[in-house]
């Protein structure tokens, strides 16, 4: 229920004005988001929302850097490298869950602080796994845009929702088989790194630049 406007900003904090923003989000969807919204969700008047965020914008992208901090945290070294693969794509998986309708804005607002912190944490990740596995340095490039293409691909469709329903046989299933290939292809790679990344005649002309 909206209380009593409150105008001072030592009233609310910055963190409670993303909780906020996030549960209007999370049940209407991010483009419902607006200050004077959140204002209401807050029972505060909006102008109390400047002294923390100075536009829609910082808004939308400070949601991504709350939604981010809710990730559980990463298998650290000295772990096998499958085991800190799998707990990044578990701990992006968590958050696809968790703010399923939120998680799209990450690709909408990549430069968030949070997000980017996480994406060289996630590729660190990746490339030590990759350099333990044995892919070799001309490859690793080319490795992480197969691995990336397809964890990032897998968690925002189910985000979406569209692994629901007994026809797709289970998100769970799915992501299994996800990560089966994740380990798959850079196992590939490693043991036959000249015949890992081959042209495909069909694909031939889309990129304007194949350098890696």
């Amino acid at each position: 229920m909206i209380g009593v406007l409150l105008p001072h900003r030592n009233q609310i904090d910055r963190a409670q004005v993303l909780a906020a923003a996030l549960r209007i989000a999370e049940r209407t969807g991010p483009d419902a988001v607006s200050m004077r919204g959140v204002a209401a969700e807050l029972g505060v008047a909006p102008m109390s929302l400047y002294h923390h965020v100075r536009n829609r914008g910082e808004l939308l992208a400070g949601m991504v850097d709350q939604m981010i901090g809710e990730a559980p945290e990463l298998e650290g070294d000295g772990t096998p490298w499958r085991t800190r693969l799998r707990s990044l794509f578990l701990a992006l998986r968590f958050l696809a869950h968790t703010r399923p309708r939120t998680f799209p804005l990450a690709l909408r607002h990549p430069d968030a602080p949070e997000l980017v912190r996480l994406r060289m944490v996630g590729a660190d990740a990746v490339a030590e796994a990759m350099a333990e596995a044995g892919v070799p340095r001309d490859q690793l490039q080319p490795t992480e845009a197969v691995v990336w293409t397809l964890v990032l691909g897998f968690v925002t469709r189910e985000a979406l929702g569209q692994f629901r329903g007994p026809s797709t046989g289970g998100a769970d299933r799915i992501a299994s088989a996800v990560l089966a290939a994740v380990e798959h292809h850079i196992d590939r790679v490693a043991a036959d790194p000249a015949r890992a990344h081959p042209e495909d005649p069909a694909c031939a002309g889309f990129a304007s630049d194949d350098d890696w």
